[in-house]
C-alpha cells in the first residue's frame, strides 16, 4: 500500500514590499513573479499616501443614531471614503447600519466582563478597516484526488470594507501626536528678547519632550510630555520667528515622527516606523464613539438598550484628511474674518456698500447696521465717522450702543432686533445731515 504525496518544490519567501521584478530575457514567471510585482506597486501606492498625505476620513462616513420602531436604536454610518494608517483607500457604500439591541446580545459575555455591579453606560466605537474579498472563482489545475472545494479557487480579490462596533478604540498614535504637537507648538511664546539660537531652541525641544532622557521617552509617555505646557525659557524671538519656526517644523519630521509611527509588515529598511508593529486591528479608522445606556430585560434578564438617556455619538477623535485643493484655497484664497463697510445717508439708505450692508434708521440719531452672515454671538470692531459739511461748526460724534441696553429698548418701546446699533449726533444730539461713513469686522467667524 502506498501514499502520494505532491511533488516538493523550491520555497520562495514571502513577497517583499521594497523588491520588483527585474525582468529579463527568457525569464519563466510564475505565481510568485507576479505577486512579487503587485506588493511591490501596491506598497509604493501606499507608503505615498500615508507618508505624504496622512490618513483619517477623506468624504462622508457621518456617523447618527436613530430608532427602529421595531428593533430598536441603530448606528447608521453614510457613504463615504477613508485612508487608513496603513495607505489603504476605504470606499463604504451604500450606507451601512448595525442595531445596538442585536449588538449587545450578541456581545453579552464581553460587556458583562466590564464589571459588576454591571455598568449603566457602555461606550462603543464605530471603526472602518480595510479588507479584501476574494471572489470570481474558476478552475484550476492541481493533483488528483481532490475534493470539490479544491477544483475551484478566486481569480479576483476585490477591495471592500468592515465596520465594527468595537470596546476599545483603534490607538492611532500619530494622529493624537499630530494634533497634541501641534497644539503644544502654538502655546510656545513669541517674545521681543533676543534668542539663544536655534541649536539651543532645538536642545530646548529636546528636554522639554523627553528624547534628551535616558532612555529617551517612547510613546505614550511621549505624548504625555507634549500634553503640557511648554516649560519656561522655551520661546521663540520675534526677529526670528521664521527659522525657529522652521526648526520646529524639522524637529517634528527627523526626529518626533519616526517615534511615533508603526512599522509596516515587510518594511526591512526600516522606513515604517519604530514603536510596534501594526497590527491588524488597528488598521482601521476610528468614525466616532457611541455612548450607549444599558438597561437589563428583567424577564429574559438581556442587556437592552435603555430609553433614557439617549444614545449619543461624538466624532470629535476621528481624523480628518483635508485634500490639497481645500488647503490651498484656505491658505492661497481669500477670506479672513467676516467685514463689510459703506456709507449711510441720514435717512438710513445705504449709499455705497460691501457685503450686503443694510441699515435702518430707528430714530434721527439711531441706526441698526446689519449683513448677511451676522453673528450676534460674536464680537465686532465697529469704526466709524460722521460725514459733515465743511461749515458745521457743531462737532459730531460716532458711537456703538449695546442692543441689549435697558435705556436703549425703553427709550425705543423694544429691542432694536438683531444687527449692531450706531449713535450719530452732532454736539447738540441732533441729526447728522451728511450721514455716516462705517466698517464692521466680525471676529473668530472667518475660516
Amino acid at each position: 500500500m502506498s501514499s502520494f504525496a505532491p511533488t516538493a518544490l523550491p520555497q520562495v519567501g514571502s513577497a517583499d514590499p521594497s523588491k520588483h521584478v527585474n525582468y529579463v530575457a527568457g525569464m519563466v514567471l510564475g505565481v510568485d513573479d507576479f505577486v512579487q510585482d503587485f506588493t511591490y506597486h501596491s506598497s509604493h501606492a501606499a507608503r505615498i499616501v500615508r507618508d505624504l498625505i496622512g490618513y483619517g476620513v477623506v468624504s462622508g462616513l457621518r456617523v447618527s443614531v436613530d430608532v427602529d420602531a421595531e428593533r430598536g436604536p441603530r448606528v447608521q454610518v453614510a457613504p463615504g471614503e477613508a485612508v487608513t494608517p496603513s495607505g489603504k483607500l476605504i470606499c463604504v457604500d451604500p450606507a451601512q447600519c448595525a442595531y445596538l439591541n442585536d449588538w449587545l446580545a450578541s456581545n453579552r459575555a464581553a460587556v458583562d466582563e466590564l464589571g459588576s455591579p454591571p455598568p449603566s453606560g457602555v461606550p462603543l466605537y464605530v471603526v472602518a478597516c480595510y479588507r479584501e474579498c476574494p471572489t470570481d472563482d474558476v478552475p484550476i489545475p492541481g493533483e488528483p484526488c481532490r475534493n470539490d472545494d479544491e477544483l475551484m479557487a478566486p481569480s479576483r480579490l476585490k477591495e471592500s470594507f468592515s465596520l465594527e462596533l468595537r470596546l476599545n478604540a483603534p490607538e492611532q498614535l500619530e494622529e493624537r501626536a499630530v494634533r497634541e504637537f501641534v497644539s503644544w507648538a502654538r502655546r510656545i511664546p513669541l517674545v521681543d528678547a533676543a534668542g539663544a539660537g536655534v541649536d539651543a531652541f532645538l536642545a530646548s525641544l529636546r528636554a522639554a519632550v523627553g528624547l534628551e532622557d535616558s532612555p529617551p521617552s517612547s510613546p505614550p509617555e511621549l505624548l504625555d510630555d507634549l500634553l503640557a505646557s511648554p516649560p519656561l525659557g522655551l520661546e521663540i524671538p520675534s526677529g526670528d520667528a521664521a527659522a525657529y519656526r522652521a526648526a520646529l517644523v524639522r524637529f517634528w519630521v527627523e526626529e518626533l515622527r519616526p517615534r511615533l509611527r508603526s512599522p509596516l509588515p515587510g518594511a526591512e529598511c526600516g522606513c515604517g516606523g519604530s514603536p510596534g508593529e501594526l497590527g491588524a486591528d488597528a488598521d482601521c479608522v476610528l468614525l466616532a464613539e457611541v455612548e450607549v445606556p444599558l438597561a437589563v430585560d428583567e424577564l429574559t434578564g438581556t442587556w437592552l438598550v435603555a430609553d433614557t438617556p439617549a444614545v449619543t455619538v461624538d466624532d470629535t477623535e476621528r481624523p480628518t484628511l483635508l485634500h490639497v485643493r481645500f488647503l490651498q484655497e484656505w491658505l492661497l484664497g481669500g477670506g479672513g474674518e467676516p467685514a463689510v463697510s459703506g456709507r449711510v445717508n441720514a435717512d438710513g439708505t445705504v449709499a455705497a456698500g460691501t457685503g450686503g450692508l443694510t441699515a435702518t434708521a430707528l430714530n434721527d440719531t439711531l441706526f441698526l447696521l446689519d449683513y448677511p452672515g451676522f453673528d450676534p454671538g460674536l464680537d465686532h470692531v465697529v469704526l466709524g465717522q460722521p460725514i459733515a459739511g465743511f461749515t458745521d461748526k457743531a462737532p459730531s460724534t460716532f458711537e456703538v450702543i449695546p442692543g441689549d441696553d435697558a435705556d436703549l429698548v425703553a427709550a425705543l418701546g423694544s429691542a432694536p432686533g438683531e444687527g449692531v446699533v450706531v449713535r450719530v449726533q452732532d454736539s447738540k444730539g441732533k441729526q447728522v445731515p451728511g450721514g455716516f461713513a462705517v466698517r464692521i469686522e466680525q471676529l473668530g467667524g472667518g475660516l
